[in-house]
């Protein structure tokens, strides 16, 4: 079991909060988080083969699935309530908004070593665009994914899940912290 799983379950315990009845919620974590990386291995693949946009469009996907870990994670730990969980779990805005951090995180010193990439903004439109061809019927203009995503963009968000990823393992693995944002956001 992880080290920051091991601790929440303790630290739930010691708390009088009750593991078991929220188990759904660990699992939502574990899940979620390997669901990241599998999103990351299938960007980094396709940005590998020269697909911008499709990278792009999975790096979203793995952003949200990070989001929804730590959010399930934070409900387990009864860091928030279910209530916020469930109000964020199918809005990709919000669950977006969760992962502010990564962008703050990658973007500091600790993380130039990844080169001269930047972390952008986190761009729901984006996603949409760089899956579906666009129609501008005011204009009578059409946009195509490829128009939409450069390079930079897939560049930009595959280094947002890596950065994301490494920091939940550091705090929770390495810093033995519990899972979920209470364990690193203090």
């Amino acid at each position: 079991m992880p080290a920051g799983v091991t601790k929440a379950i303790l630290m739930n315990k010691l708390g009088g909060r009750d593991s078991a009845s929220k188990k759904v919620y660990l699992e939502t974590y574990l899940a979620s988080i390997r669901e990241a990386h599998k999103l990351l291995k299938e960007a980094e693949l396709l940005f590998d083969n020269d697909s911008y946009e499709r990278a792009f469009f999975l790096g979203i996907a793995a952003l949200e699935e990070i989001s929804k870990s730590q959010m399930a994670a934070d409900v387990f730990t009864g860091f928030i309530e279910e209530e916020q969980f469930k109000s964020a779990y199918r809005d990709h805005k919000k669950k977006l908004s969760r992962v502010e951090w990564i962008k703050i995180d990658g973007n500091s010193a600790a993380y130039l070593s990844y080169g001269k990439v930047s972390i952008k903004d986190f761009d729901f439109q984006k996603k949409l665009k760089s899956m579906y061809v666009d129609v501008d019927f005011v204009l009578k203009a059409i946009t195509t994914p490829d128009e939409s995503v450069t390079k930079e963009d897939a560049e930009s968000i595959i280094k947002a899940v890596n950065v994301g990823l490494h920091r939940i393992y550091v705090v929770t693995e390495e810093y033995g912290e519990q899972i979920g944002t209470k364990g690193f956001m203090k």
